[in-house]
């Protein structure tokens, strides 16, 4: 088995027959709004990818780095796509409606044979709600991870963006066998701490620091715990671009040589790749690819690229609306709370804490209205300000084009917040994990 790196969770997976499966691809463009491949991948690799005509697809779940409609455009829409078997049909109707038929559910933590690539799989659904190991109850499936077992007996485990933690790893090996080679999440992909509007740049350079040294002691604790022979960084590999491009600056994705330091003794086992270069997973022999940029880039190299991409503007903003659009807000979003009360009812989610929504005109940011939305009632009401007390907020600062685009469903809220355009303020500056996952039922949608 040969792994390929091309961008962020994007794998171009040889096996022993000859057949390849691409991962999750997203090679181009912004995804999230802002999100932009970093390190960037050539025009040249993007064409080897798209010509290669993959065997098979894997698609991990819903996000648009993992589910990029632009990238998918290229590829032909017969070609067979396998998924995990997930409690809800989000994800496999989100592929059809880009005109994939070819899609096969695979129930979870069963080995698999899959025909269009003559290997046995097994498909591992959400491990848990974060890092932390919380539970969720917001009801449907999201992250997925694969085991790959390849006819010449290599093998591979992808963890994707899934939320592992070091007994889920020690499982993986009891139950499936140690991976010769594992993909692990180390970074991440959140609006933390970018979007933090109360947060100085002391604080947000802190709070980037304090969850390099976190997520980087899950992934050497994963490593350890998995027994691969060999480990490899992915996932959450990208910058900001556009009106946020300057925030890049706090990513909190660790450098290759801070993974090589909490690994200690076993960084021999890493292997960080950059786009194009080619893992062999038995041997752990790496090929590099020459036309790869950017290799063992710093912060400041990174911040730098990000500043590149200043110009390119969030594809919300394209959106037309009619100057004279008759669009009632009370009415609309009280539509949006009574939808988000009966979903939070469905999931017994009561968090003690209210929504402020601080509306800003689109072009002129000048103040338009404040929303709340009260957790403990089946309503909003639009407010003069936001209430103090004792009451836990979170309050989102949100144009009424963006606020529009997410309402009607142009947009997802999950998508927004980790694009960091909505400055939040959070009182007290607590992650109420459920909360933000749930704030995609905000909407007219019912």
């Amino acid at each position: 088995m040969r792994i390929r790196y091309i961008a962020n969770a994007c794998f171009q997976i040889t096996l022993a027959n000859g057949k390849t499966l691409l991962t999750d691809p997203w090679i181009e463009g912004p995804c999230q709004q802002t999100w932009f491949n970093f390190p960037p991948v050539g025009e040249a690799l993007r064409a080897e990818v798209y010509a290669s005509r993959p065997s098979c697809l894997y698609i991990s779940h819903l996000h648009h780095d993992h589910l990029h409609p632009q990238t998918l455009a290229h590829l032909d829409r017969a070609t067979p796509i396998v998924i995990g078997k997930l409690n809800t049909p989000n994800l496999k109707g989100a592929l059809a409606r880009l005109g994939f038929s070819a899609i096969t559910e695979i129930a979870f933590e069963q080995r698999t044979s899959v025909a269009a690539l003559g290997c046995d799989v097994v498909i591992f659904k959400d491990f848990h709600g974060n890092t932390q190991g919380d539970t969720t109850l917001v009801e449907y499936d999201l992250d997925t991870s694969i085991y790959l077992y390849d006819a010449d007996g290599s093998t591979l485990f992808n963890a994707v963006d899934n939320t592992i933690l070091p007994a889920d790893a020690g499982r993986i090996t009891a139950e499936y066998g140690a991976p010769d080679t594992a993909i692990l999440p180390y970074a991440s992909a959140s609006l933390y701490p970018m979007a933090m509007a109360e947060f100085d740049a002391g604080q947000k350079a802190a709070a980037s620091q304090s969850i390099r040294a976190r997520t980087s002691g899950n992934f050497a604790a994963n490593f350890a715990a998995i027994g691969a022979r060999h480990v490899v960084p992915a996932g959450g590999e990208y910058v900001l671009g556009g009106p946020v491009a300057g925030l890049s600056r706090y990513l909190p994705q660790p450098l290759g040589r801070e993974l090589a330091e909490r690994l200690g003794e076993n960084a021999e086992a890493l292997r960080k790749l950059y786009p194009g270069d080619r893992l062999d997973a038995a041997t752990g022999a790496v090929e590099v690819d020459a036309r790869a940029t950017h290799r063992d880039f710093d912060d400041a190299e990174r911040a730098a690229y990000a500043m590149t991409l200043v110009g390119e503007a969030p594809s919300y903003t394209k959106v037309e609306l009619p100057a004279d659009l008759p669009f009632d807000w009370n009415r609309a979003l009280k539509k949006c709370a009574g939808n988000f009360h009966k979903r939070r009812t469905a999931m017994n989610l009561a968090p003690a804490i209210d929504i402020y929504l601080e509306v800003v005109g689109w072009g002129d940011r000048a103040p338009r209205f404040i929303y709340r939305l009260a957790m403990d009632s089946d309503a909003g009401e639009m407010v003069d300000l936001v209430a103090a007390g004792e009451r836990a907020r979170l309050t989102y600062t949100i144009d009424e084009k963006l606020l529009f685009s997410l309402v009607t469903g142009l947009v997802s809220w999950n998508a927004m917040e980790a694009s960091a355009l909505m400055p939040i303020r959070r009182t007290p500056d607590v992650y109420v994990h459920d909360l933000h996952r749930s704030i995609v039922h905000f909407s007219l949608l019912a």
